[in-house]
């Protein structure tokens, strides 16, 4: 399988998060090749540095946790190349540019966005997966 990628399925992963533990494992289990735009990379980030600042994380993991994302071979798609045809679907959804450029992502390249965002599932069923 090959899929576009939110970033909370790579935190919930990485992060051991339940309730979406099982299915984030699986979904690494099964696919073959993942894609994201690029700023998935400062959102993990953001996402590793949030869960040591509040303690879920032990502070000297937090690098382990993204030396572990750049072994996940994510294929990163730059910004550039999403952010006009994302800024339309943003506007016209009321949905964050930081969530629609995986929206756009999905939809250029005709690939299901799995993700486990409540309003991405929403507003864009046709391109967004659990």
């Amino acid at each position: 399988m090959t899929a576009v990628v939110d970033t909370n399925v790579i935190a919930y992963y990485l992060l051991g998060t339940e309730p979406f533990l099982d299915e984030v494992r699986q979904f690494w289990r099964t696919v073959g090749e993942a894609w994201a735009p690029v700023h998935w990379e400062a959102e993990l980030a953001n996402a590793i540095w949030m869960a040591v600042r509040t303690r879920i994380l032990p502070r000297e993991e937090g690098h382990q946790k993204l030396d572990l994302a750049a072994r996940l071979g994510i294929q990163s798609v730059p910004t550039r190349a999403l952010w006009q045809a994302a800024l339309t679907r943003a506007v016209d959804s009321g949905v964050a540019v930081y969530d629609t450029l995986f929206v756009e992502l999905a939809a250029q390249r005709d690939l299901a966005l799995v993700t486990f965002d409540k309003t991405i599932l929403a507003k864009f069923p046709e391109i967004a997966k659990l």
